[in-house]
């Protein structure tokens, strides 16, 4: 009698998991193989979330958020570079300076200067790391964006006065993406040090690149893609995602919303960029 009682409770714990098995079994849980560490911090400047491949060597990219901060587009950057075996590193380049999103106001503790600054520091902080390997990529998003152009010009870097002559050689890939060209040193580089990847939406019209975006005539170093059907944040994959607001100085309205075609292609084109350059 006990036996069969014990074997009826036994069928009913199997049927009550067993959706649970058949699901666990169609989609096997993920296992990452890498770690977050204590990042490097600046007072008054800047913190840093740092993710490593574990036990290897790898090359590292740094995020540059835009005028919003950072916020889950940026982690999902994070987590597609780890996938692809890349060191990640967050950079947050508001909180320590006590700056408030200000997508479509200008906030001068956050012009592109300011962002290039915190990166040199870091990219300084990084390149002595055990776990990092050979040059740095950057990746920066709109106002990110135009302190990657800052970075990567290679006339205008030489006039900061915290500039350092080796900085040059810390940097093997720079991205930017919809970049605020308007902006105090965030215009596309005449020249440039580093190889450069600009993404430009045609119908931005937070940035508006047909005014702002001016092309150089010659620069070896530069690669731009012009994406006509995206607005500002194309690249953001949130389901649902599109954010309205009044640009303050002009009154002027805009839209940033993803762009699935023009984001799959820029995703793409971005890798194959940092695989081809950071290798």
């Amino acid at each position: 009698m006990l036996n069969q009682l014990f074997l009826q409770s036994i069928i009913k714990i199997v049927k009550k998991f067993s959706a649970i098995i058949f699901v666990v079994l169609l989609f096997p849980i993920i296992v990452y193989t890498s770690e977050a560490i204590n990042g490097l911090k600046v007072e008054k400047r800047f913190t840093s979330s740092i993710f490593t491949q574990k036990n290897t060597k790898a090359f590292t990219i740094i995020l540059s958020h835009g005028s919003s901060g950072l916020w889950k587009h940026n982690f999902m950057w994070k987590d597609r570079l780890l996938k692809k075996k890349y060191n990640v590193v967050l950079i947050d380049h508001h909180k320590e300076k006590g700056i408030k999103p200000h997508v479509g106001k200008r906030d001068y503790n956050d012009f592109p200067e300011e962002r290039v600054k915190d990166v040199l520091k870091l990219s300084r902080w990084i390149k002595k790391q055990k776990w990092n390997k050979g040059k740095i990529g950057v990746i920066g998003f709109s106002y990110g964006g135009a302190g990657t152009n800052l970075l990567a010009n290679n006339l205008e870097i030489e006039n900061m006065k915290e500039f350092k002559k080796n900085d040059k050689s810390l940097f093997g890939a720079i991205v930017s993406y919809y970049p605020g060209c308007g902006l105090a040193g965030g215009s596309i580089p005449q020249s440039s040090y580093v190889p450069i990847l600009i993404h430009i939406a045609e119908k931005d019209e937070l940035v508006m690149p047909y005014l702002n975006c001016v092309e150089p005539i010659n620069n070896s170093n530069l690669t731009i893609y012009k994406y006509p059907e995206a607005q500002h944040s194309f690249d953001v994959d949130i389901p649902g995602f599109k954010y309205e607001g009044i640009i303050i100085s002009t009154g002027r309205k805009f839209t940033n919303i993803g762009h699935k075609e023009s984001r799959e292609l820029s995703i793409k084109r971005t890798l194959n960029f940092l695989k081809e350059k950071l290798n």
